[in-house]
């Protein structure tokens, strides 16, 4: 568990954007021209965490700060990982809150002034996430939509804030103990950390107008490998609620997704189809992994 140190907060910059980004230089320009556009009434700063990058994603965002002084770079370089660079970034804040967002998605015209606005009075916020701005069709529908403009949750257990679209105020964050760094966590961080602010007794506020366009991979092979990360993850999760004596969703929650796979078997030679089948039954194999690996049935 990452332990955070105490710092000195800025008396006047209110929000803190924190970008964590690993070889990101092909997309991230478009990302920070979204934030260059938004206006809010508060002090807010941006922070992009170059995790291990190699392929000049520094160099276009110093570039960037040049013409916009809120901007500056942080490394992140002791190792290649979302959630340390998450934490590198919100310890070199200044603020006394935070947002998260992605280098390769693009947050909406209202963001942050939707996310400054929802910490003025709520400790955790979370928004939607649009699918059809950076995405093709098929993509967009490949894993629902059913979490599109409301806040997932891990099977009815407890609401959960999006990873590219989360916002915290520092005081929360502290008592919570920041970000895990656990490997094994790698697609449930977001999930995670939720779980411990819901522990704690945080309530998560869902902010509409914060909106984050999220792209989606699109080689199959990249889908089959993330689903497969995410959905071992989870059982880990229900894990931790077990041992908690909280809760815990049931065992074959995903009974539909197993049958889902069978009934539309032949999409794997569609290519307007193949997404969606791919994402499923690598998730499907992550979580029956992760249920043996963590001897939590979560399938």
């Amino acid at each position: 568990m990452f332990a955070p140190l105490f710092v000195v907060w800025s008396s006047h910059i209110e929000l803190s954007v924190i970008i964590p980004a690993h070889n990101e230089a092909a997309v991230i320009a478009h990302q920070l021209d979204a934030l260059a556009a938004q206006s809010w009434d508060g002090d807010w700063e941006v922070i992009v965490v170059d995790n291990c990058s190699t392929d000049g994603t520094a160099a276009v965002v110093e570039a960037h700060a040049r013409a916009h002084k809120r901007v500056r770079v942080v490394p992140a370089s002791e190792q290649p990982s979302r959630n340390y660079a998450r934490n590198v970034g919100i310890m070199a804040s200044r603020s006394r809150g935070f947002a998260l967002t992605d280098a390769d998605d693009i947050v909406g015209p209202s963001w942050v002034a939707a996310m400054g606005d929802a910490l003025r009075d709520h400790e955790l916020v979370t928004g939607p996430l649009e699918l059809d701005r950076l995405n093709p069709a098929s993509l967009a529908d490949s894993r629902g939509r059913r979490h599109e403009w409301k806040s997932p949750t891990l099977c009815g257990v407890f609401p959960a804030a999006h990873g590219n679209n989360i916002a915290m105020q520092r005081a929360a964050y502290d008592r919570i103990g920041g970000f895990d760094e656990d490997p094994r966590l790698l697609g449930s961080e977001d999930i995670e950390i939720s779980m411990r602010a819901w522990m704690d007794g945080i309530v998560l506020f869902f902010s509409p107008d914060a909106v984050v366009h999220y792209r989606y991979r699109t080689d199959p092979r990249i889908l089959w490998q993330q689903g497969r990360r995410y959905g071992r993850s989870r059982p880990m999760l229900v894990r931790k609620l077990r041992e908690s004596g909280r809760p815990r969703p049931p065992r074959f929650a995903g009974w539909r997704s197993w049958a889902w796979l069978v009934v539309h078997v032949a999409d794997v030679g569609r290519p307007e189809r193949r997404a969606a089948w791919v994402w499923v039954a690598g998730n499907r194999l992550g979580q029956l992994e992760g249920s043996i690996r963590y001897r939590a049935l979560f399938v």
